[in-house]
């Protein structure tokens, strides 16, 4: 018997390397056919585009120019994603032993420069072809592949030696990874406000798009179309487009290895002794302030909350996302209703305080969620939460509501009651997010690299979590429509209100008060739905 056994498990073992070869072999076929696909796409496109160019006898520089602009960005940026997981699977104790630094920097680089080849020579070739028999000119295809390959060889060259640099700062400067994060979160943020001063006002951007086609960037299309004829192409910024490749790229291989030869040698590794523990069951100034009304084990969960946030601030995250679900969605129907954006601050307070403290309680509890469901009830855990968000919430709320509406022309009721609706929506926020997110498996979660750490964070891999952010987000929404109608003029202007003659004074306080009520029945409703899934919550 135990001969049979183990020629079963043989056989068994050689079946799953031959599906794992038949899988490998598939996976390269279908690459393979990709790579075909895309070629003939790109070259279509870049025929007509070329037949454009040569029926117009000029080229586009300055939108050929951007383009370029865009796809160094995007290089650069893949890049630097390929870098950051290769380089820290390198081991450097083996590798320092037999090689100087410079080998596995130089062997890094061509490692990133061949995978995103790999998925770039399809295309890339397409476009040299197509582009070349558009213009009826072969030597064309030959200067825009050389073109392309510049561009990557630079792009792969800055991705590398800026990630390694983040990497070098980020040990030398104890929160370089969180500015890092930070700026790769609410970058956009800028971005954004940008866009929408320039469209309120008059300032154009079209001098600044007329000196566009003096920039390096325009070079690498010079040179993309010098093998071309009877287009006008400026022969010295081709010429200067290849010096700058034949300067940089090298340099920026020396960079990589100073780079490497920093974090392997003459850096150290990391630091040790705590660094800013503390007791979760300690008397402190929180039960001073809410001990009488809160539980101790509530307590305790909602310091545990704050700590986790302090040594990984993912709620940070949550923030940024409803940041942009209320200027991409909410804020153009504020404007189109008439709603005052003081409303619209009010409303995006609320869910912020609420997210950044009440939400993904498996994610962050995912260590010791089996300890808490032990230890502490429903109402405990629930609580803990609330109280994590309403802490914080209630004076961020207050400092920022109440100044504005003395300055503002709403009246000192109606800031009152404005205020109460952030708080109001900070709980109602804290407590949907709990109850929908207490229904979520623990099995599946699993660890990734978070922003702000480099501690792994427990995540829902997938769509489901924004699917439920979304409910989220619409259900502390309609709980705010009263206030929103009483503040628009679809409201306070309405026929029904106009027949019964009711001051619009009153229209908008009423509004405030049934919108503050609605949040706590909400809440409350909210509260025991997760509390109920708290104490039929399943480890399996």
């Amino acid at each position: 018997m135990k001969a049979s056994a183990r020629i079963a498990r043989t056989e068994w073992r050689r079946r799953r390397r031959e599906v794992a070869a038949g899988t490998q072999r598939t996976r390269r076929r279908v690459l393979l056919i990709a790579m075909v696909a895309l070629a003939v796409v790109f070259g279509a496109v870049s025929r007509s585009a070329g037949a454009s160019i040569a029926a117009s006898g000029s080229i586009p520089i300055d939108l050929l120019g951007i383009g370029a602009g865009l796809l160094f960005g995007a290089l650069a940026l893949r890049s630097s994603n390929v870098t950051r997981a290769r380089f820290e699977g390198l081991d450097s104790d083996f590798l320092l032993t037999t090689v100087p630094a410079r080998a596995p920097a130089l062997g890094l680089l061509v490692f990133v420069f061949a995978r995103i080849g790999v998925f770039l020579v399809g295309p890339a070739a397409g476009v040299a072809v197509g582009t070349a028999l558009g213009l009826r000119s072969p030597l064309v295809g030959l200067t825009i592949f050389a073109a392309i390959t510049g561009i990557t060889a630079l792009a792969v060259g800055v991705g590398v030696a800026s990630r390694l640099a983040a990497q070098l700062v980020g040990r030398r400067l104890a929160r370089g990874n969180f500015y890092r994060d930070l700026l790769v979160v609410f970058g956009w943020v800028p971005v954004l406000l940008a866009w929408l001063v320039l469209d309120s006002t008059s300032i154009s951007v079209a001098p600044l798009l007329e000196r566009f086609d003096s920039l390096p960037m325009t070079w690498i299309v010079d040179l993309a179309f010098l093998g071309a004829t009877g287009l006008g192409v400026d022969g010295a910024r081709a010429l200067a487009a290849v010096g700058t490749l034949a300067l940089a790229v090298p340099l920026l291989v020396g960079v990589t290895t100073v780079l490497v030869e920093r974090l392997w040698v003459r850096e150290a590794s990391g630091s040790t002794g705590p660094h800013g523990s503390h007791s979760l069951v300690k008397e402190g100034w929180l039960e001073k302030l809410l001990g009488d009304y809160v539980s101790r084990p509530a307590l305790t969960v909602a310091r545990e909350r704050w700590v986790t946030e302090r040594r990984s601030p993912q709620g940070v995250l949550y923030t940024a996302y409803v940041v942009f679900f209320m200027g991409i969605i909410l804020m153009p129907m504020f404007t189109i209703v008439g709603t005052p954006l003081f409303l619209f601050l009010v409303l995006t307070l609320g869910l912020v305080t609420g997210f950044a403290f009440g939400s993904d309680p498996i994610g962050v509890k995912y260590r010791v969620l089996p300890m808490l469901l032990t230890t502490i009830g429903g109402r405990q855990f629930v609580g803990g939460f609330l109280v994590a968000a309403l802490v914080p919430g209630v004076p961020i709320v207050t400092a920022i509501v109440l100044p504005l509406g003395v300055l503002s022309s709403a009246s000192l009721l109606e800031t009152v009651a404005l205020a109460l609706i952030g708080v109001t929506l900070c709980a109602c926020t804290a407590t949907v997010s709990l109850a929908v997110e207490m229904g979520v498996d623990r099995d599946r979660f699993s660890p990734v690299s978070g922003f702000f750490t480099s501690a792994p964070v427990y995540t829902e891999p997938g769509v489901s979590a924004f699917v439920r952010m979304a409910c989220v987000f619409g259900i502390v929404t309609v709980t705010a429509v009263p206030a929103l109608l009483g503040y628009s003029s679809l409201g306070y202007e309405s026929t029904i209100v106009r027949q019964i003659g009711m001051p619009t004074d009153v229209v908008r306080l009423g509004s405030l008060f049934l919108t503050i009520l609605l949040a706590i029945v909400v809440s409350r409703i909210a509260f025991q739905i997760a509390v109920h899934r708290y104490q039929k919550y399943q480890l399996r």
